[in-house]
């Protein structure tokens, strides 16, 4: 946990660097390969809501300008649900 707030906090410097990569990587790889997998493979309506709110859980704490130790785990966590929901639907 000290290496993480130790991060963080030389991360702090470059925040608006971290969030627009963050925003980035979630608008231009994974939500674009979680849209493709459900054209393919017949994706209900419920996975395109649940990854339209784990976008925004990434896009709240950007927008708020609040401080990167929150925009990291929203955006581990916005990962973790995209990438879940890709698996489901090409398993």
């Amino acid at each position: 946990m000290a290496a993480y707030n130790a991060f963080v906090e030389k991360a702090e410097f470059n925040r608006i660097g971290w969030a627009a990569s963050a925003l980035m990587f979630q608008g231009c790889i994974l939500t674009p390969a979680l849209l493709i997998t459900m054209f393919y493979f017949n994706g209900s309506d419920w996975q395109l809501l649940v990854g339209n709110l784990s976008f925004l859980l990434v896009l709240v704490p950007i927008l708020g300008a609040m401080h990167v130790k929150y925009i990291f785990p929203s955006f581990g966590v916005s990962l973790l649900i995209h990438l879940a929901l890709i698996l489901v639907n090409i398993l």
